[in-house]
């Protein structure tokens, strides 16, 4: 048997048809690689050129007229009595009388009588003195009746020479008529003795403390009540010194008539008039501020509702006007009073300004901007002077 090698056919003759088909696959994946560089190139300079374009921010901006504005001054008080005193006894007595408007808050005109002291003792004490007076005058007419007789007897009889006073009754005379004039002023102590067994009411208003009562024995200086008059109350108002210049009352003389308005939290819809009264001539220590007091004349009766005293109150009053300034919200200008303006090549721009006066939501301008000024009011960031800008649509 002889050993013979048996060779296989190649593998390519067994699978005729496989190189073909990877040619193809080759063809195909360069086709699609070309396609997709070609659309690559097509749009990267597009992409190029919207990343190398610049955006114009679009701004909105106002233009503001100058105006003539009258700076508010606000301020508060309480509400006081300009005149308060103490009543008091100013005899012995017991109270025998009180009146019905003699009670605490009670009102009161004035010259009522508000009590009345047991005059009995007062009306004696004036008859004493009345029939003291009458004596006297009949001892002076009896002493004068002497003199002019010893006169009459000295020229009748011829006597030379200067009578000598005791001759002629004199010193008798002039001690008779001391003696009625002190009987005369002995009644008239009577008489106003028996006229203070009335307490009258001073001035109108109301009686804030009552300290005595009916059937009371008071003696002299004793506390009858605490009264204060309704005629004119007061306010005393603080003012920071800026408060004090804008309002002219830094150079207030007394001579000014400046009026004020007066309103209360617990009082809506009710307002009382005042006027300043004095600037008072120094500052409170601690708070530095300054005083003015405001006169308001009949507080209880000017509206309808009372201004009772210790209300607190607000003040109001105008000020100084300022003339031709430019009100700007306060957050369209920069700390460091500048506002931005879109300039007449439509670029961002600063300008400086001089802010005269400034409240919670305005900066009033005297200077630096004018009427056609553009002043831009969207926020920028970013964005540097001079930088282009267009109006918002």
């Amino acid at each position: 048997m002889s050993n013979q090698t048996q060779q296989l056919p190649p593998m390519d003759s067994l699978q005729p048809g496989k190189k073909s088909n990877k040619f193809v696959a080759v063809i195909f994946v360069l086709l699609v690689t070309a396609t997709l560089a070609f659309v690559m190139i097509k749009m990267e300079p597009k992409e190029q050129k919207k990343e190398n374009s610049k955006v114009t921010p679009a701004v909105e901006v106002i233009q503001i007229n100058p105006v003539n504005y009258i700076v508010p001054i606000k301020s508060d008080g309480m509400v006081v009595p300009k005149t308060r005193i103490d009543i008091a006894a100013e005899i012995n007595g017991r109270i025998t009388f009180v009146a019905e408007k003699f009670n605490n808050g009670s009102s009161f005109n004035k010259g009522d009588v508000l009590l009345r002291i047991d005059p009995i003792d007062y009306e004696l004490a004036i008859t004493r003195a009345q029939a003291n007076v009458a004596a006297q005058q009949a001892n002076l007419d009896l002493q004068q009746a002497k003199s002019d007789l010893a006169k009459s007897d000295w020229e009748k009889y011829g006597k030379k020479g200067k009578a000598n006073p005791l001759n002629l009754n004199l010193p008798q005379v002039a001690s008779a008529k001391a003696a009625l004039s002190g009987a005369r002023a002995d009644l008239d102590l009577a008489k106003r003795s028996l006229q203070k067994t009335n307490v009258v009411a001073p001035f109108s208003g109301v009686v804030l403390s009552k300290m005595v009562d009916l059937g009371q024995f008071v003696t002299l200086s004793t506390p009858l009540a605490s009264i204060a008059s309704t005629e004119i109350a007061e306010i005393r108002m603080s003012l920071s010194d800026e408060q004090l210049h804008n309002s002219g009352l830094d150079k207030f003389d007394g001579s000014q008539k400046i009026t004020v308005s007066i309103s209360s939290e617990e009082v809506q819809g009710v307002q009382w008039v005042g006027t300043v009264a004095r600037i008072e001539a120094q500052r409170d220590a601690k708070t530095l501020f300054n005083y003015a007091v405001v006169e308001v004349a009949n507080p209880f009766s000017q509206q309808k509702t009372p201004l009772r005293f210790n209300t607190f109150v607000n003040v109001n009053l105008d000020g100084k006007t300022l003339k031709q300034v430019y009100p700007v919200e306060r957050g369209y200008v920069t700390l460091d009073n500048k506002v931005k303006v879109l300039s007449p090549e439509s670029k961002l721009n600063y300008k400086k300004v001089e802010i005269v006066y400034a409240d919670e939501d305005y900066n009033y301008i005297s200077s630096g901007i004018d009427v056609t000024d553009k002043i831009i009011i969207t926020g920028l960031s970013h964005i540097k002077v001079g930088d282009d800008l267009k109006l918002a649509e």
